[in-house]
């Protein structure tokens, strides 16, 4: 025979209370650093004398991509 336990009843309520509380999201989006266009120029002569498949390539496209990100994020509101 099973224990009948009313402590039960009193919790599941709360517990159903809580799961059913929507946290409110916060977005912010991070600043974007500015270049000077002379130094965005000499960064693109720079990256254009690495070899191909140089890591250092692929990671200033990620950056690439994230900066693209931000700027989105951005317009979204931001």
């Amino acid at each position: 025979m099973q224990c009948f336990r009313p402590g039960w009843l009193l919790l599941a309520p709360m517990l159903l209370s809580i799961a059913a509380c929507e946290t409110a999201v916060s977005k912010t989006c991070p600043a974007l650093v500015t270049y000077a266009q002379a130094d965005m120029d000499k960064a693109d002569d720079e990256l254009d004398a690495l070899p191909a498949g140089s890591m250092v390539r692929i990671m200033i496209a990620d950056y690439g991509a994230t900066r693209a990100e931000i700027r989105a994020c951005r317009s979204d509101g931001q």
